[in-house]
């Protein structure tokens, strides 16, 4: 059988962290290591993972020296993982039984480096209608793209996030069994991006090897007040909306390692149109920051959260500080927010 490491990175997550244990441990594919690789924790997750350790020899739990953060410590399980695949797992979400087994048969079948599958989702109270909107018209368009073909070739993918770079045309980690050769080839997860590190590396991946894709509900992702991603949304919006979106433009057009993706994009003739869309990104950006600049973001204004990162990202310094119809668009985006205030 193929050995398959499921990678559960937690941090702070005894909430749920039984139940996705017991998840990992029903697989019906038998042949896995479990690691767990706690970031810090402060609460009893690693005494969580440990007794789950004692009845299962096939887990291993680990703890990090200091804190990696999100996307240092899912670089972490990959580097501690032993598995020919990789199948992500985070702390509060579900797997269906056969999880693993169909995905990795569909891996193996077409021949694809990224396999993912179609999840549905925990809503907790605090989640508003119209982020669970948000939520579920994704699933909606994944499943659109992605089921009828069971997946994409590598010119397909490119073609399809031209339209769209940001939203997530994949779904989250959780949904994902990705082959250790797409590690060797594309690299490890990007840790500058706050909030589209998952996006930027289906896009690495699927952009240049295609993905495959079990349009069966094999995944559950939890959404809640203490996600990281609803973290995310509350602290780092201008971040994680605006920063992060010219950051993954610029690596994408600028980069040595998605070559491939840009020669899908040049055959199709939307090659300069992703440049334009760069520079309106860039101008949203400058915009932003000049209209919202004394707004707190963690603990830098976001003036300040923009300037740090033009100086950690001088590639991200480009367009001109132009389009009137960003002015207009982040003067309504303040005046909703200090309606909602």
């Amino acid at each position: 059988m193929t050995l398959v490491s499921i990678c559960i990175p937690t941090y702070n997550g005894t909430a749920f962290l039984d139940e996705c244990l017991n998840s990992a441990r029903a697989q019906t594919h038998r042949d896995l290591e479990i690691l767990v690789v706690d970031d810090c924790s402060a609460d009893d997750t690693v005494t969580v993972a440990q007794r789950h350790a004692q009845q299962d020899p096939r887990i291993t739990v680990s703890r990090n020296l200091r804190n990696l953060g999100l996307v240092g410590n899912w670089n972490r399980c990959i580097e501690l993982a032993r598995g020919e695949w990789v199948k992500f797992f985070f702390q509060d979400d579900l797997l269906h039984p056969r999880c693993v087994e169909l995905l990795l048969a569909e891996g193996i079948n077409q021949g694809r480096p990224l396999v993912a599958c179609d999840r549905e989702f925990l809503f907790d109270d605090s989640i508003a209608d119209d982020l669970r909107g948000t939520y579920l018209c994704n699933r909606q368009r994944i499943n659109e793209f992605l089921a009828p073909g069971r997946g994409a070739s590598a010119a397909q993918y490119a073609r399809h996030i031209a339209r769209l770079l940001q939203p997530n045309h994949v779904g989250e980690p959780t949904v994902t069994l990705i082959h250790r050769r797409a590690f060797a080839d594309f690299g490890l997860f990007c840790a500058d991006l706050a909030q589209l590190c998952d996006v930027e590396f289906w896009a690495r991946v699927a952009g240049q090897a295609g993905i495959a894709y079990v349009p069966e509900t094999l995944a559950t992702f939890r959404v809640h007040a203490g996600g990281t991603s609803a973290a995310n949304r509350a602290s780092k919006v201008f971040r994680a909306d605006t920063l992060d979106g010219l950051l993954l433009a610029c690596r994408v057009l600028d980069e040595p390692v998605y070559a491939e993706l840009r020669h899908h994009w040049a055959e199709a003739g939307l090659l300069e149109g992703m440049r334009r869309k760069r520079t309106d990104i860039a101008n949203k950006a400058r915009m932003g920051a000049a209209e919202i600049g004394n707004e707190p973001l963690g603990a830098h204004t976001v003036a300040q959260e923009y300037a740090l990162f033009l100086t950690q990202h001088p590639q991200c310094r480009v367009g001109e500080f132009a389009h009137f119809r960003w002015r207009i668009r982040y003067a309504a985006y303040v005046a909703r927010q200090r309606l909602a205030g």
